[in-house]
């Protein structure tokens, strides 16, 4: 074997190392960033149930239970609660998308060409 054939190959294990490691650094700081609006999101769902329960706590102590949907307090913070479940799953669908295309990219050879050589 020749020492410049050996130092080739080296050469060429430590680029394909770091790309991989560029990818999943860029994977994770995708992911995480998507995992802080995740937890934002759940904390504003979290708030607006809490004065949903606040809410319906003081119509019921003020006999007035029976107005509970038609309450635009309640009504506001259920349709907040919609929207952030949607926003939720958009964010699922965004850090699957990114674990995806990931392990895609992992899949094809540096060069561009398939495993077929063709």
């Amino acid at each position: 074997m020749d020492i410049d054939n050996v130092w080739e190959k080296i050469k060429k294990n430590f680029k394909e190392g770091a790309a991989l490691s560029v990818e999943k650094i860029e994977e994770y700081s995708k992911i995480g960033k998507l995992k802080i609006e995740e937890f934002a999101a759940k904390k504003k769902i979290e708030r607006n149930c809490i004065d949903i329960g606040e809410r319906v706590f003081d119509l019921t102590e003020s006999k007035k239970g029976k107005e509970i949907t038609d309450d635009l307090l309640i009504k506001k913070a259920i349709d907040t609660i919609r929207s952030l479940n949607e926003e939720l799953l958009d964010i699922s669908k965004k850090i699957k998308a990114i674990a995806d295309d990931t392990r895609k990219s992992r899949s094809r050879p540096a060069d561009g060409t398939d495993f077929e050589g063709v």
